[in-house]
């Protein structure tokens, strides 16, 4: 008779590098486009033990237990996978219940818990993995490909010296930005302060602190809503908002790394 190893430890990814999960997903991040009923993402095994594969949804502002207010529903919430095995995770709205004048931001996540095996005896590791999943009703203006132009980026500097950049959402669409950096010049160089990622909902803002007095240059990237990135690029002004553009149209394909916890 098989035996599963209850929940041991949730893993979170520290300092002595990440351990690798058998279980990979399809996709870093879901977008539930609310003209539809539902959306999917697909988990395979691509170990060589049987795994037990738990997912559950939350509200991003809740922590990571499961959210039963939360107007959804997900299926299968247990499921075996074999190796090489797939299982189609898919998550349904019920039609009622979420904000209807901007999106807002949940957490898939996915536990993947392995089969103790006769006469182990050790301490068995679970693997817990999350993705944002954005719900974006129907009806919403603008386009969201346009939010990252449209962020106002503001650098100040407080009351004892610091100087601070921030950045505003006045969409109503998540903004996702990857490695934000403040550079001396257009040229090639080491980035003053990099590795920034961010993620601004709408109507918020969000503040990055400079290491150092700032440079000329802000670039970053930003995810599409297809899991490519887009490069952006703007001049510094100190004291007055100012936006980012383009910097060029080469979609970069995102890697497909799962986050963990």
């Amino acid at each position: 008779m098989k035996r599963w190893s209850v929940l041991a430890l949730l893993l979170v990814v520290c300092a002595d590098g990440p351990l690798q999960a058998a279980v990979s997903l399809s996709d870093t991040r879901l977008v539930f486009d609310g003209r539809f009923r539902e959306v999917s993402i697909e988990a395979r095994n691509r170990g060589a033990q049987e795994v037990l594969l738990q997912a559950w949804l939350s509200d991003a502002n809740e922590g990571a237990e499961p959210s039963a207010n939360l107007p959804f529903v997900l299926t299968p919430p247990l499921s075996r996978l074999a190796p090489a095995g797939r299982q189609v995770l898919r998550l349904m709205y019920e039609g009622l219940g979420m904000p209807t004048g901007r999106e807002s931001l949940l957490h898939l996540y996915v536990l993947e818990i392995p089969r103790t095996r006769p006469g182990d005896g050790v301490l068995n590791i679970a693997i817990r993995q999350r993705i944002n999943v954005l719900f974006r009703p129907p009806g919403l203006p603008g386009d969201p490909a346009a939010t990252p132009q449209r962020l106002n980026w503001t650098l100040v500097r407080d009351d004892s010296g610091v100087h601070r950049l921030r950045v505003e959402n006045p969409t109503v669409f998540h903004a996702a930005l990857l490695n934000i950096q403040i550079e001396e010049s257009p040229r090639p160089g080491p980035p003053l302060r990099q590795g920034n990622d961010l993620l601004v909902p709408p109507g918020e803002r969000r503040e990055l602190i400079l290491a150092r007095a700032p440079a000329q240059h802000l670039q970053f990237k930003a995810l599409t809503d297809y899991g490519g990135q887009r490069a952006y690029r703007a001049r510094l002004a100190f004291g007055t908002p100012f936006n980012a553009s383009l910097s060029g149209d080469t979609i970069h394909t995102e890697q497909k790394v799962s986050s963990h916890d």
